[in-house]
């Protein structure tokens, strides 16, 4: 990929690679690397910048962060309640036939053995449910209990108050529902303390937006022209440009959420996509 984009962009971009500890020696073609390295060649020289310092500020989250994020928002909460009676759900939409969520996935690693050995967390009387009975709904809100709903990211927070409102309207108390995150946009903890929510959760991530606040009017402007620029030249719809609702973030968790901007997960070519969605 070297001699196919200039020798300063190559270095900036292996360079960026080195700073975030990314993997750089695969030499798969279909490598993270060689992905990235494909997008950059069908940009000019200054989209290629505005593509490298997009991939600078971006996030990324793998499997082996979860466990790490996951013991710091559990501890982080422990300090914020009086109880150690926990009763754990993930985030989904319908528990009726629900699908596989990354929110099982968090739900699911409470069970691991760094968790349970944990000197601290292990004094948690932890319980994982999909779903509560009546009997089980009239215990919790009896007793000194919390029903603790998980996900690996929050964007808009819709998810998260569309599933707190289930278990209301089954019969929790509001106020005995936690929302628990390991990685949000300012976006999702704003509706979800506006709804009244407890909310906890490891990491904040800035949107684009946020990120490049403090440049000047003109080049703010100029540097959201060029990412449309690059969405269009990549062959992403105009709706897709900043993400879901226009979140405009620059994350991904193991599979990246939808409200990063598209110019990461959206194309024709999965081969060409830095962080591919795939179904």
């Amino acid at each position: 990929m070297q001699e196919k984009i200039n020798v300063q962009t190559f270095s900036q971009l292996a360079k960026i690679f080195e700073t975030k500890t990314w993997n750089i020696k695969d030499q798969e073609s279909s490598s993270f690397f060689n992905r990235v390295s494909r997008t950059l060649q069908g940009l000019n020289n200054e989209e290629q910048q505005t593509f490298l310092r997009l991939l600078d500020m971006m996030e990324y989250y793998t499997i082996s962060d979860y466990e790490r994020l996951l013991i710091e928002v559990l501890k982080k909460m422990q300090n914020e309640i009086d109880t150690k009676k926990l009763c754990f759900s993930p985030i989904i939409s319908n528990r009726a036939i629900p699908d596989i969520k990354s929110s099982m996935l968090v739900t699911y690693l409470l069970k691991s053995n760094t968790i349970q050995f944990d000197p601290t967390l292990s004094k948690l009387k932890m319980t994982l449910q999909l779903d509560l009975e009546d009997n089980q709904i009239t215990n919790l809100n009896r007793r000194s209990t919390f029903l603790i709903l998980v996900d690996d990211f929050i964007g808009t927070g819709s998810s998260a108050i569309e599933t707190a409102e289930y278990f209301i309207n089954k019969g929790v108390l509001k106020d005995k529902i936690i929302i628990l995150s390991l990685v949000t946009l300012n976006k999702g903890i704003e509706c979800i303390t506006e709804q009244g929510f407890k909310f906890v959760y490891a990491v904040k991530s800035l949107s684009l937006p946020e990120q490049i606040e403090s440049l000047i009017d003109e080049d703010r402007m100029s540097f959201k022209k060029n990412v449309e620029t690059i969405s269009e030249k990549i062959g992403i719809e105009t709706d897709d440009y900043w993400g879901y609702e226009s979140s405009s973030a620059l994350l991904s968790m193991i599979r990246v959420p939808n409200n990063t901007i598209g110019a990461f997960w959206k194309g024709k070519n999965k081969e060409n996509i830095p962080f591919p969605r795939f179904n």
